[in-house]
């Protein structure tokens, strides 16, 4: 959805945007086109691999480019260090990118057999294969059922324990073995890949990431400015929703109050209220788009 964000971001030539979720690079190219010498692009992905093939792959002039390696939620403390204010802009693409599913060694992808790891910083916390292992039923349970829509979430927990118990689970085909083991050879694609799903978000903290993420939004992006999500499944597309809808809600104070106590005002105004999806063309092209959600707010205060 490339066009659709960069409508969305309404890019000035000389203004200062962030893209905290930089991945293979192509919305960063796109911000970077539409900016001329006096602008700044700032890059950060939490991806070492993301990170060091931009900077082998960007073009060279035109605009200021910053890139650095850091959890999204980080985006803050990487505008202090290049001393940079609030951007005229900031962009999070979530989710998964192509380049991590494709790589068979991160072992995003349940038809690739490869290490359970899903980690998109290889070097922070710990794998999917040693959280099936250090989690306890209930909470390997409550991860299927809040990130993975799992039915009866406890039966699956309780034979994934079963198995890692008789052999760990090494390996993204141990993990679906162990699933068609419980359920049947023709257990359903789209239920592994919910699993993966869950433990892939529960290992990046991902939720947790968004959240803390767009707390600190609306103080380091500018008055006027544009804040734009895309998101790929319910989960992050409610907590952006939430987001911009109670940023948009003024005094909560109760009718009877003479005068407003709560302090609450208006800090942004929602760009489109109805969600944006992938024309049909690019789903057809890219069928990974076709879950993909766009939204856009600005910044009034």
């Amino acid at each position: 959805m490339v066009r659709e964000a960069m409508e969305a971001l309404a890019v000035r030539p000389g203004g200062a945007y962030l893209d905290a979720t930089a991945g293979g690079g192509g919305h960063l190219k796109e911000i970077a086109a539409r900016l001329d010498n006096r602008g700044t692009i700032i890059g950060i992905d939490r991806d070492p691999d993301a990170i060091a093939w931009i900077s082998a792959h960007r073009e060279r002039g035109g605009a200021t480019v910053v890139l650095e390696q850091c959890p999204f939620s980080h985006f803050d403390t990487v505008l202090s260090r290049h001393h940079i204010g609030p951007v005229d802009g900031m962009l999070l693409d979530l989710g998964v990118s192509s380049h991590q599913i494709d790589t068979q060694e991160r072992g995003f992808s349940y038809m690739k057999t490869s290490d359970l790891d899903m980690r998109m910083d290889p070097a922070a916390g710990i794998g999917a294969a040693e959280f099936c292992a250090r989690s306890g039923e209930d909470e390997l349970a409550r991860v299927l059922s809040a990130y993975g829509d799992i039915t009866n979430p406890l039966r699956m927990a309780r034979a994934i324990k079963t198995c890692a118990a008789r052999r760990p689970l090494r390996t993204s085909a141990d993990l679906v073995a162990c699933l068609r083991n419980e359920y049947g050879p023709l257990f359903p694609v789209k239920v592994i890949a919910k699993v993966f799903q869950a433990l892939r978000i529960a290992v990046n903290g991902e939720l947790d990431e968004l959240a803390a993420c767009l707390s600190k939004a609306i103080p380091n992006v500018k008055h006027g400015g544009r804040i734009v999500v895309i998101s790929y499944h319910s989960l992050e597309d409610r907590i952006v929703k939430n987001f911009f809808r109670d940023g948009e809600q003024g005094c909560i104070c109760p009718p009877v109050l003479p005068r407003c106590v709560c302090g609450k005002r208006i800090m942004l105004k929602r760009v489109n209220k109805k969600v944006i999806v992938p024309a049909t063309a690019e789903v057809e092209k890219n069928p990974r788009a076709r879950s993909a959600r766009l939204r856009a707010a600005q910044v009034v205060v």
